[in-house]
């Protein structure tokens, strides 16, 4: 009888080391800087994400900018109501709002000065260039168009010129698809591609209009292989503390936990918000 309770014992510690083992490894995480903003990004088997946040629209609200690459060999779906973001100081979950939503609460002339809305143009008052109120997919095949018809060689656009622009808008190029770039791994090109796009966190935080709201939210999108979609998560300012981590000295922060299934695959965030 003890030797078949010790067998039986045995049997189960090696089931259970072997179970730990078998499990999946955490997705590899990181982070870098664009414009002074800081990315984090997280890599699993058929998927990516990167994301950011910021406080946007006169300090009233957070823009989570998220972009999610599908690497694997199937469609996959990813809908704004099935991202989790929870106010880690407050310790509660919060609510995404859609950019309708807050764009008819900009139309209201009552809250055009506490929400920094531009009444009279109807567009951004601060506009550093006209490609940032273009929608990034259509920039993008303008200039795929743009390269086609004047010649062979794809365009660069000047003061991003690592950034290779194809003619399937968000493709994420290996490192042999662009000569010289060999050496650019996966976080060069997660950089490179937020770098290139329009810097929508930057316009937002800028007096704005409604449309431009609109037209930035993340929408339900089933994203083919080897390409991406990407959009910005309204929500309401989290709670604010001192002594945050990677917040600015003297300044106030938030912590949000944004959590992103992809698929099978889910992943998770810590990104602070001032």
């Amino acid at each position: 009888m003890r030797f078949l309770c010790s067998l039986l014992l045995a049997c189960s510690v090696v089931a259970w080391c072997e179970s730990s083992y078998s499990e999946t490894p955490p997705p590899a995480q990181g982070s870098f800087y664009v414009n002074g903003v800081v990315y984090q990004y997280a890599t699993g088997t058929d998927s990516a994400v990167v994301a950011a946040a910021h406080s946007v629209i006169n300090h009233k609200f957070v823009a989570v900018k998220l972009r999610v690459y599908n690497v694997g060999g199937q469609s996959v779906t990813v809908k704004p109501e099935d991202i989790q973001v929870e106010d880690v100081l407050a310790g509660h979950g919060l609510t995404t709002l859609s950019g309708a939503a807050l764009a008819r609460r900009m139309r209201r002339p009552y809250n055009w000065a506490r929400l920094g809305v531009n009444p009279v143009a109807g567009e951004p008052a601060e506009t550093a260039s006209t490609s940032e109120l273009v929608n990034p997919q259509m920039l993008e095949m303008m200039h795929a168009m743009a390269a086609r018809v004047n010649g062979s060689r794809p365009l660069m656009l000047p003061g991003n010129q690592t950034m290779l622009y194809t003619d399937t808008p968000g493709v994420l190029p290996s490192p042999e698809s662009a000569p010289g770039r060999a050496n650019c791994d996966a976080v060069c090109r997660f950089r490179n591609r937020e770098a290139a796009s329009p810097d929508v966190l930057s316009q937002l935080q800028r007096q704005n209009s409604p449309d431009y709201v609109e037209q930035a939210a993340f929408l339900a999108n089933t994203i083919t292989p080897r390409s991406d979609a990407d959009g910005i998560l309204f929500l309401s300012m989290p709670k604010l503390a001192h002594s945050v981590p990677l917040a600015t000295n003297g300044k106030k922060a938030g912590i949000l936990r944004v959590t992103v299934p992809v698929g099978e695959e889910k992943f998770q965030f810590m990104l602070t918000v001032e």
